[in-house]
């Protein structure tokens, strides 16, 4: 099954005066969109659709707008979305195409897009709430992939359930790293092991991303330890490691 995302006027980005919500129905909000898939790959050349719903109970005008989600970035300029806008009535769904293309000169590897869609007020209605969403979009052009990814350093900060560790990382590669389930932590001491961590980490890390690791140890040892981080990046490539001396 395909994920959905759905988003409704309580979270809009900006949010109508109270009178204008008391206006929507007990069931069923005024304004409210839903876009599957969340997510989505496309190879250059190639197209992809996304199916966008409105679940408001008002006809809407959707603008559809590229954004780059890292500065170096170029995937807008591979990625064309047709139509520029739709408009919906409620119940009714639309559909739009995206097309990647493969310019000359265009760096090999995976390119992250957002696709924001956002509600805009109907001429001589009553919807006055803008809505915005969004759907990734990765963009590859064919080519060398490169996998790499840097970690950083790693903080300590101690809490009441224990000690937080957070470790940085960047993704110097050209391709998006998958990060959930893919990333472990070991604690030792004098070269034993005393504690095996999970993480929490983004799902995904796009090319010249980075992000934070949040590691969180309720275990009674304190003092001097050693802490192992790795990262697996896949069959057929070296994972990344790297050991942190830290006092808990």
């Amino acid at each position: 099954m395909r994920p959905v995302l759905a988003l409704a006027v309580f979270t809009g980005l900006v949010l109508a005066p109270a009178s204008y919500a008391e206006g929507a129905g007990a069931d069923r909000p005024r304004v409210a969109l839903s876009v599957s898939p969340a997510r989505l790959a496309i190879a250059a050349p190639g197209s992809r659709r996304i199916n966008v719903r409105n679940d408001g109970t008002e006809q809407v005008v959707v603008a559809v707008a590229r954004r780059a989600i890292t500065p170096q970035a170029a995937g807008t300029t591979l990625l064309k979305i047709v139509p520029g806008r739709l408009l919906l009535r409620s119940g009714r769904s639309g559909v739009l195409t995206l097309r990647a293309r493969r310019p000359r000169g265009a760096e090999p590897g995976d390119h992250p897009v957002l696709v924001l869609l956002t509600t805009r007020s109907m001429r001589g209605g009553r919807v006055t709430l803008h809505v915005r969403l969004g759907v990734r979009v990765s963009v590859r052009v064919p080519g060398p992939i490169v996998r790499h990814v840097a970690l950083g350093g790693l903080r300590v900060r101690p809490a009441r359930s224990g000690r937080f560790m957070f470790v940085s990382i960047a993704n110097r590669g050209n391709v998006t790293v998958e990060l959930r389930g893919q990333v472990s932590t070991s604690l030792y001491r004098r070269g034993k092991q005393v504690a095996r961590l999970r993480p929490l980490a983004p799902r995904a890390l796009p090319p010249g991303d980075r992000a934070l690791l949040t590691l969180h140890y309720r275990g009674r040892l304190r003092g001097p330890a050693t802490a192992l981080v790795r990262v697996r990046l896949g069959p057929g490539v070296r994972a990344v490691e790297r050991r942190y001396r830290i006092r808990l």
